[in-house]
């Protein structure tokens, strides 16, 4: 008898176990889409949109008061004639006395970075 009740305090107390964990949820909804690449990450990460704004275009936050301006991206005018090897000069090295540097980049993250960059860039529209 003692056994019985053992089992049965046993089992009631594993199903109200049970009924109080919620149901997982199907999905998760974020309210900003996740990086896709490196590159993407680090811009975020370095809080590059503040000067640069999302979609560099020159607009972040913080952009307004600065002297240099912050260079528009989103332009293949402008950074069609940019090479690399300055955008990842600027990147380690900071510029204009504005935008800090990030020597503790690699070479393997510049390179994502500025890859992250130049594809913000749209052709002139006509």
């Amino acid at each position: 008898m003692k056994k019985a009740m053992v089992c049965v305090a046993a089992m009631l107390f594993l199903a109200a176990c049970n009924s109080s964990v919620p149901a997982p949820k199907a999905s998760v909804v974020f309210s900003e889409p996740l990086p896709e690449t490196e590159g993407e990450l680090l811009y975020l990460d370095m809080k590059c949109p503040t000067c640069h704004g999302h979609q560099g275009s020159g607009d972040g936050f913080f952009s307004g008061g600065l002297q240099p301006k912050s260079v528009d991206f989103s332009s293949a005018e402008i950074m069609g004639p940019i090479p690399d090897a300055q955008l990842k000069d600027a990147i380690r090295n900071g510029k204009g006395g504005v935008m800090p540097g990030y020597a503790q980049f690699t070479d393997h993250q510049v390179t994502e970075l500025v890859r992250y960059i130049r594809s913000l860039a749209h052709p002139p529209s006509n």
